[in-house]
C-alpha cells in the first residue's frame, strides 16, 4: 500500500468507431476512459460496472481500470437507450 494521498489525478479518453462490418458504416461510437494517480502513478478502478463490451451499455476492462462507455453526437433528435444509476442501500455503521 502507498502512503500517497491521491490527490491529483491523470486521466486518459480515447474514442472509437463502431461498425457491424469491416469498412462498413458507422453505427455508434464508445469512449475508453483511464484515470491514475498523478502523484504516485497507481491506476483507478471503476467500481459498479460490469466487464466486457457492450455497444449500448458501459462496461469495463477485467481489471477494472478501463471504462468503456457508449456515446452519441448530442446533436442527434432521438436519444439512445440512457444508463441508469441507483445507490445501493447504505448499512448501519
Amino acid at each position: 500500500m502507498t502512503k500517497c494521498k491521491h490527490e491529483e489525478f491523470m486521466a486518459s479518453v480515447s474514442v472509437a468507431r463502431l461498425t457491424d462490418e469491416k469498412a462498413g458504416p458507422v453505427t455508434g461510437y464508445t469512449a475508453s476512459v483511464k484515470v491514475h494517480c498523478a502523484q504516485c502513478g497507481v491506476e483507478f478502478r471503476f467500481i459498479g460496472v460490469p466487464a466486457g463490451n457492450h455497444y449500448a451499455e458501459p462496461r469495463v476492462s477485467v481489471d477494472g481500470t478501463e471504462l468503456r462507455a457508449p456515446i452519441e453526437p448530442a446533436e442527434h433528435t432521438k436519444f439512445a437507450p440512457t444508463a441508469s444509476y441507483a445507490m445501493p442501500p447504505r448499512g448501519k455503521h
